[in-house]
C-alpha cells in the first residue's frame, strides 16, 4: 500500500474543484486550465497520462440498480480492463477485488436505488465504488468524500478498505 492523503475544509471550500483540477476533469460547466502542469512523482503528466494512472471515485456514486454487486464488476471489467485479458482473467480479478473489499456477503445482492429499491448498505455502496476503481489496479485513487452519508462505523470500515488499497 502506498500513502494516504486527506484533504479538508469546510462546505464550498474547493475541495472537489482541487481534485477535478488534478485529475483533468470539469464538473458542472467550471473551467479547469488544460494548460496548466500536474506532476506526479516529480513528473509532469498531461491529461492523457494521468487519465491511465489515476482512478476517480465520485462522491455519489452511479450504479445501475438492478445489477448484482458481482454483476457489476463484471460488466465494469469487461469495459474497461484491457481487451487483451481473456475473460476468465478478468473474473479473477472481480474475484480478488470482491475478497479485498470484503464484498463477499453482498456479492449477489441487488444494488438497488436508495429510497427506492431494496439494495446495498451505504458502506457496501461506497466499497462498491471503490472496487469499480482498483479493477485497473490504478496507481493514484482519487476519492471525492469517500465517507460522506456514513455512520462512524461504515465511515471507519471505509477508511480501513482505503488503507489497504
Amino acid at each position: 500500500p502506498g500513502e494516504l492523503l486527506g484533504v479538508m475544509g469546510s462546505s464550498g471550500a474547493g475541495k472537489t474543484t482541487l481534485l477535478n483540477a488534478l485529475a483533468f476533469r470539469s464538473a458542472r460547466g467550471v473551467q479547469i486550465a488544460p494548460s496548466s502542469v500536474r506532476m506526479l512523482n516529480g513528473h509532469p503528466v498531461d491529461a492523457k497520462e494521468m487519465q491511465a494512472r489515476c482512478a476517480y471515485v465520485q462522491q455519489f456514486d452511479l450504479f445501475i440498480g438492478s445489477l448484482t454487486a458481482r454483476e457489476h464488476l463484471i460488466f465494469q471489467a469487461t469495459v474497461r480492463m484491457p481487451r487483451t485479458m481473456t475473460q476468465k482473467q478478468k473474473i479473477q480479478r472481480v474475484d480478488q477485488v470482491i475478497q479485498d473489499l470484503s464484498l463477499g456477503k453482498c456479492q449477489n445482492t441487488i444494488i438497488g436505488v436508495p429510497g427506492r429499491v431494496k439494495g446495498l448498505s451505504g458502506g457496501e455502496r461506497k466499497r462498491l465504488a471503490f472496487a469499480s476503481e482498483a479493477l485497473t489496479d490504478p496507481p493514484l485513487l482519487i476519492c471525492d468524500e469517500p465517507t460522506s452519508g456514513l455512520d462512524s462505523f461504515m465511515a471507519a470500515s471505509v477508511v480501513q478498505v482505503l488503507k489497504k488499497l
